[in-house]
């Protein structure tokens, strides 16, 4: 195990900068950057809710920025690992838990807050060692590439210039793009093969011969790069929200046949009785569209600020950036849609407000861009997206991608967005009403996986994984079964979320 002082860690991982409170001696001593694999790990104590800790394990591992440069810079991944219980079987694999995003900030935070190690965690170490990986360039792992991205404010009283949007958004990605390289940083590695290679290097460091994969939406996309280049290496996965090698942007048809299934619950809901609109819910925004692309109209609603009222500019392009709904959640989505098509867009105009008083800068970062931009799209299915019916409708979908991934120059190539075969036992989990990584994700690819079990969720959101476990007892202990024997027989074909409370409109404001 690689041990260091805390004055030299940080001097690895902030390569060349002097230790603070350095003599001078010290600080003109050569930076010695720690040997690609070497680990650093220390013990964590997890306080639990009943009282007492959990003891755990937490450090850096140091690997290549990237490994196709001999003279590589080295780079630290964060890794925690949480020891199995005494009852758990010893000869079990270690389940590598894989984070979506990529903008995973670590377990720091989310550890104190009591409770959510017993419900997330404890679980799993019921089942084997559990090795959470942060993400390349994120979070906890060093450099963290965050950068402040410009994002062009939601129009108030004019139309909506996306050119000059698009172009004010890559001229900020240049910017910060530029900055880090400036700094040093090779960003050329940070792609999701070089990420399923830092898994590898984990799995070496921690004296692993097998692991087990639990990944969710980019997750999940990571843990596939690492079964397609590490087979031998995985005894099995566990995979939801699927996002396949040619995935990382969004099917706009797809995504709103949520909204279809969406919408033929709710028009047979007891408490929306009458209020849903002749023609159904998808029609009826539909009609709402097309009234105000014909009639654009302005609406004054107070702001959260100083400045006291805004007017807001209803037009065609905003309806259809609020076509998803503005509440925020899909039991409100019905109740927006019956709102704007009964003429009433207050509720939506201080939406827009609050859009527009948080526009300006974004946190994001480097890594975020680079990774997804590398795995990217074909141009035979950016084409099919850009030819569906919804891609009118859903316009501004996949735009940071589209906009701002010519900017970084990441990019792995189309032989890696081919969907592949594996034997790799795998239960795939997603829900029917998950609006991040669509259910017809998972449709499509599970013909490549050979040995798998396959259990949608219905009305599961992008969490399906924790949902169906919270709702049912079943899949839960089929699921950690699986994980600990690779035996399937104890999962149920399905799990069904409750049915929805839905947000039922005020029909009864006044409309001028």
């Amino acid at each position: 195990m690689f041990r260091m002082t805390p004055c030299y860690l940080l001097v690895a991982i902030l390569v060349g900068a002097p230790c603070i409170g350095a003599t001078d001696e010290t600080a003109s001593a050569p930076v010695k950057v720690p040997q690609a694999g070497s680990l650093f790990m220390y013990p964590e104590r997890i306080p639990l809710e009943g009282g007492g800790f959990f003891n755990a394990e937490r450090g850096m591992l140091f690997v290549p920025a990237n490994r196709s440069k001999a003279s590589s810079e080295v780079i630290s991944i964060e890794v925690y690992r949480f020891r199995r219980l005494s009852s758990a079987d010893p000869a079990a694999p270690p389940i590598f838990y894989l984070h979506g995003g990529p903008s995973f900030g670590g377990l720091e935070r989310s550890l104190r807050n009591l409770g959510t190690f017993e419900e997330r965690w404890l679980p799993l170490v019921g089942v084997s060692d559990v090795v959470v990986v942060s993400q390349r360039g994120i979070g906890p792992s060093k450099p963290t590439t965050t950068i402040d991205v410009s994002v062009p404010p939601t129009p108030l009283n004019r139309s909506h210039d996306s050119d000059t949007a698009a172009k004010a958004f890559r001229r900020s990605l240049v910017t910060e793009k530029t900055a880090w390289e400036q700094l040093g940083v090779d960003l050329t590695g940070f792609t999701v093969l070089e990420a399923a290679e830092d898994l590898n290097d984990v799995r070496k460091a921690l004296g692993y011969s097998k692991v087990v994969l639990w990944g969710g939406s980019f997750g999940s996309h990571w843990g596939m790069a690492f079964m397609r280049t590490h087979p031998e290496l995985v005894e099995r996965a566990i995979l939801r929200g699927m996002e396949g090698p040619d995935h990382t942007y969004d099917h706009p048809g797809h995504i709103w046949n949520v909204y279809r299934r969406v919408a033929e619950e709710a028009e047979n809901a007891p408490e929306l009785a009458g209020m849903v609109p002749e023609g159904g819910l998808i029609r009826a925004l539909e009609t709402v569209v097309e009234r105000i692309d014909e009639k654009p109209m302005t609406v004054e609603v107070e702001g959260s600020d100083a400045g006291g009222s805004h007017k807001v500019l209803i037009d065609g392009e905003v309806v259809r950036r609020l076509a998803r709904g503005y509440s925020g959640e899909l039991s409100a989505w019905p109740a927006d849609v019956i709102t704007m098509y009964r003429g009433n867009f207050g509720p939506a105009a201080e939406r827009i407000v609050q859009i527009f008083e948080r526009s300006g800068a974004r946190s994001s970062t480097a890594s975020f861009f680079m990774l997804d931009c590398g795995s990217g799209i074909t141009s035979e299915r950016l084409a099919e997206y850009q030819r569906d019916p919804a891609a009118s409708l859903l316009r501004r979908m996949n735009w940071w991608y589209i906009e701002g991934c010519p900017v970084w120059g990441s990019d792995l190539g189309d032989d890696f967005r081919r969907n592949f075969e594996t034997d790799i036992p795998t239960v795939i989990v997603h829900g029917t009403w998950d609006t991040s990584t669509p259910y017809e994700n998972a449709l499509e690819l599970l013909p490549f996986f050979k040995q798998s079990k396959f259990v949608p969720v219905l009305r599961g959101p992008h969490g399906a994984i924790r949902a169906a476990m919270n709702a049912s007892t079943e899949f839960k202990i089929g699921l950690l079964h699986f994980a600990a024997t690779g035996d399937t027989s104890r999962l149920p074909n399905e799990v069904e979320m409750p049915a929805i409370e839905w947000v039922v409109p005020d029909v009864s404001a006044e409309v001028d």
